[in-house]
């Protein structure tokens, strides 16, 4: 003769109310991720760009610092536009020469990026150049 099974309260094994909650938690938790992932890969992607931007002010800063101190690049008469503007199709390139500045025989050179990706932005690097030695 067979036996019947025995049910004890002891059995083990998720209930349908248990699983419905875990995985309410679960749905959650996933949606909370959704939300992040979006305004992540736009801050990623603003970082590159203004590296790059970062990398491009110093370049012609270097690049400045090689002129002779009297060369038209380093007038101080009006903000200089780069020619090869807009560099990338995105980047604007600008420079400010400031005679006298910070003190007399230098030349305070700003070289600053601009460009438009998500909002208008733009990054500042500065140097000063001196006229003795050159």
């Amino acid at each position: 003769m067979m036996r019947k099974p025995q049910i004890t309260k002891n059995q083990q094994g998720f209930t349908l109310i248990e699983v419905v909650v875990a995985l309410t938690v679960v749905a959650i938790g996933i949606m909370g991720l959704s939300i992040i992932f979006p305004s992540t890969t736009r801050d990623v992607g603003k970082s590159g760009v203004t590296t790059k931007a970062l990398q491009m002010a110093q370049e012609k800063l270097e690049d400045l610092h090689t002129l002779a101190y009297d060369d038209p690049d380093l007038d101080a008469t009006y903000v200089h536009d780069d020619i090869a503007n807009p560099i990338n199709g995105v980047f604007d390139r600008t420079w400010t020469v400031y005679e006298d500045q910070p003190i007399a025989g230098c030349k305070k050179v700003i070289v600053k990026i601009a460009w438009y990706t998500y909002s208008q932005d733009s990054v500042s690097l500065w140097a000063v150049l001196a006229s003795a030695g050159r």
